[in-house]
């Protein structure tokens, strides 16, 4: 009867040597990593299997602390607080409180992550699954929250009927369900990250506009920072389009023709947009307008969701720009999805006249149709 040290590869390896050398009767004292191999010590000596519950004993008091339930932020509040009034509550029960809280969180976040993992052989996904219409979304890249949010769409189909029941039922989240606000509102403010083809998209909208009421006036405004020199693109639409240019530099807007649609460029950077759109929200609170938020195509998630916590407060219609450089593909909309993104139009860089695309459910889901 003796107690002895194990050295192996893997621990699969070491435990069967010790099941090898002491058969049923061992007991695992210790394991440990060393220069690359695993050492476990075992015995089976009677004394020291007898001596071994106490130990089993300890483990059961961390399972219990483990397994129990505990409201994270107000256990804790209350355990600092019980040691302010009670001096015996030890610093060492708080730090296993809080040890014990955030392995709760971590092993919440692997429960998550083991939701959204699929069986694969050495080569594929296996059989049972190929075949299935989330693998098959997934394949086409589409985010794995967005696919199980909407997994009620496709559940219960074959896989044709079931991808078009989820590009229906996403084209649905992302349709803009107010289109028509772009011809009631006089004043539509056009921003987005730099680069993203504003001015473009005011002098397209200019044109979409005044094709279908020739008799209303049109004005664009340029909101430029000292920094940038932007408003050049827009100063070269306006003298091609014969449309007016307004500098808007003090914000006066009671200056502003009221019976004209005034489409404002805010060429700046997304910061300078979102910090003077708030300005005029506090400082002309019945200043009535459209914003629309200019998100370029090729656009990955970080992107999309950075912009959309930015300008969450806004709540603009999102507009598809440069889409004939580059396309839309599965997980930008699946981000814009995410991050509660209403998309009102698409359209191009080359091409001024007919070039804006009202973006409804229908034409959503046929561009996935078509495209995925």
């Amino acid at each position: 009867m003796t107690t002895q040290m194990f050295k192996a590869k893997n621990m699969r390896s070491a435990i069967g040597m010790v099941n090898e050398e002491f058969g049923e009767n061992a007991i695992i004292l210790s394991t440990k990593k060393n220069n690359g191999f695993v050492e476990v010590e075992a015995s089976d000596n009677d004394e020291v299997i007898k001596s071994f519950p106490s130990n089993k004993d300890q483990k059961q008091i961390f399972e219990n602390l483990y397994l129990k339930k505990i409201n994270n932020s107000e256990d804790r509040k209350t355990l600092h607080s019980q040691k302010k009034i009670n001096p015996t509550v030890s610093n060492n029960e708080v730090n296993l409180r809080t040890s014990i809280e955030e392995l709760l969180e971590e092993v919440q976040s692997i429960k998550n992550d083991i939701k959204g993992m699929y069986l694969t052989d050495d080569s594929s996904v296996c059989d049972s699954l190929s075949y299935t219409t989330p693998i098959k979304l997934r394949q086409e890249r589409f985010l794995p929250e967005i696919i199980r949010k909407l997994s009620f769409a496709y559940i219960g189909k074959n896989i044709d009927e079931g991808k078009i029941a989820f590009y229906r039922q996403l084209a649905k989240k992302l349709a803009c369900t107010d289109f028509s606000r772009i011809f009631k509102s006089n004043n539509i403010f056009i921003f987005g990250l730099s680069g993203s083809g504003k001015s473009t998209l005011c002098a397209k909208l200019a044109t979409f506009l005044s094709d279908r009421n020739k008799e209303k006036k049109i004005n664009f405004i340029d909101v430029a920072n000292n920094s940038t020199n932007h408003s050049e693109s827009l100063r070269s639409y306006s003298r091609v389009l014969g449309i007016p240019m307004i500098d808007l530099k003090n914000f006066n807007l009671s200056n502003i023709e009221k019976n004209s649609v005034n489409i404002f460029d805010f060429c700046g950077d997304l910061n300078f947009a979102i910090q003077k759109i708030n300005e005029i929200k506090v400082n002309y609170k019945d200043f009535d307008f459209c914003s629309i938020l200019a998100l370029q195509s090729g656009s990955n998630s970080n992107i999309i969701k950075n912009v959309m916590n930015q300008i969450s407060n806004i709540k603009p219609m999102v507009a598809i720009t440069k889409l004939d450089e580059s396309w839309v593909g599965a997980e930008e909309l699946s981000a814009l999805a995410i991050n509660n993104a209403r998309i009102g139009l698409v359209t191009g860089t080359k091409v001024l006249i007919d070039s804006i695309i009202p973006a409804g459910e229908n034409s959503l889901t046929k561009y996935m149709k078509e495209n995925f």
